[in-house]
């Protein structure tokens, strides 16, 4: 039998066994397409995860490095003004000495000690 029926958009050729063929091969390319899709989004959902993961990870590292920075800009203008002030005072001693002029915190010191002894 060589005759053709329609059915479902798909002709049957009247040989139940080529139908079966035809049938389970149109069947098999279904799931293979079916489990190609599933993979693609589960892979895409993989995907998309680590890339929020890594977009996280990277936001963490961001604000680490920032605040070592910021800790490290403390540190420095702290370890700056500390010079400062001890190069500040060994001039004053150089010059107090060079000159035999006092500054007024040297006056101010030599006063409290000053009041201090006499207190004793």
């Amino acid at each position: 039998m060589t005759e053709t029926i329609k059915d479902n958009s798909q002709q049957h050729t009247g040989n139940w066994i080529e139908d079966i063929r035809k049938g389970a091969e149109i069947e098999r390319k279904e799931r293979e397409e079916t489990s190609r899709q599933q993979s693609k989004e589960a892979f895409d959902k993989m995907r998309d995860k680590a890339n929020a993961e890594r977009a996280e990870i990277n936001g963490l590292m961001q604000q680490v490095a920032e605040m070592n920075y910021n800790d490290n800009m403390l540190k420095r203008d702290k370890e700056i003004e500390t010079a400062k002030q001890n190069a500040m005072r060994q001039v004053e001693s150089e010059y107090e000495s060079k000159y035999g002029v006092s500054t007024d915190k040297t006056e101010r010191t030599k006063q409290a000690w000053s009041d201090l002894l006499k207190g004793l």
